[in-house]
């Protein structure tokens, strides 16, 4: 079996829900300041954002948000000291560019464009008013962390989650999770609001970061 790291806990929300990772899905890092290139999207999409550092020197971080044709300044996104990660739909498409301030942080973004009906579900949970059809997909995307103990790769679109009896989970994701079959190790993260004791997605070494679409109980030999 391969090596299961500790778990990553969300630092703050922006906004939060799961949500697979699309194959045109944009990514941008970087060390410090910088700016990610114009990138154009059709419309509604999801930023997913990441930051970490390797010093115990303060930390800051602001995202900023630019007209993509024109840079005017549209707003803040996010504005923390420390490390954490999140996410934030964005109901608008069009051009857009994001600005980023930080010291002492190694940042990591992904846009990834979503469809109405996703957006629309994502809104509604973002605001605490979940539908049952919305909590019943929530559930189903979700594993707690103490119903496994080791876990091996199927493919780059399946991670098969072992207990020590045998059985365990299938957890699939609706698009490929780019170098998982070859993943040494990997870390499970919790989502940013809801239980601290599931896990929503996984996070490769590489800043890949894949979210359950599925997870269902299974016999694994």
């Amino acid at each position: 079996m391969t090596e299961r790291k500790h778990r990553l806990l969300l630092g703050i929300l922006v906004f939060c829900c799961s949500f697979a990772s699309a194959e045109d899905s944009l990514r941008f890092n970087g060390e410090g300041n910088g700016r990610t290139a114009v990138f154009e999207t059709a419309g509604p999409w999801l930023l997913d954002w990441r930051i970490r550092s390797d010093t115990l020197m303060p930390k800051n971080f602001e995202m900023r948000l630019h007209d993509g044709a024109s840079a005017e300044f549209i707003g803040t996104i996010v504005q923390l000291e420390g490390t954490g990660s999140g996410l934030k739909l964005f109901e608008a498409g069009g051009k857009y560019q994001i600005a980023v301030v930080a010291s002492n942080i190694t940042w990591e973004l992904e846009i990834s464009d979503v469809d109405a009906d996703r957006a629309a579900e994502l809104k509604r949970l973002s605001e605490g008013r979940p539908s049952l059809e919305d909590a019943s997909r929530q559930a189903l995307r979700h594993v707690r962390e103490d119903s496994f103990s080791s876990w091996r790769a199927q493919g780059n679109d399946t991670l098969l989650l072992f207990d020590d009896g045998g059985l365990g989970w299938r957890a699939t994701f609706s698009t490929d999770c780019p170098g998982l079959e070859g993943a040494k190790a990997i870390s499970f993260v919790t989502p940013a609001i809801g239980a601290m004791d599931e896990y929503d997605s996984i996070l490769l070494d590489d800043g890949t970061r894949c979210y359950f679409d599925r997870v269902v109980p299974s016999l694994l030999n």
